[in-house]
């Protein structure tokens, strides 16, 4: 597993995970029930297998730069 992003936000994170699992990426939140006791104070970080680290690396350029949105259905065609 590769980390490939961090977030000090549980939500953002959930969001991003669930956005790469709908993508077909098998992404994982880690360190979310450390964060939730001490939100804030930790960061959690989002992982997903080493051999999907670049399509979630370029799913998450894409939807920074707009190219794909959370619930865009053409994103994985």
């Amino acid at each position: 597993m590769k980390v490939i992003k961090r977030t000090h936000n549980q939500q953002e994170a959930k969001i991003i995970v669930g956005f790469l699992n709908a993508h077909g990426v098998d992404a994982e939140l880690l360190d979310g029930a450390i964060n939730s006791v001490l939100p804030n104070v930790m960061s959690v970080r989002i992982a997903v297998p080493d051999k999907q680290e670049q399509e979630a690396l370029t799913l998450l350029a894409n939807a920074n730069s707009g190219g794909a949105e959370i619930g865009d259905e053409e994103a994985t065609e």
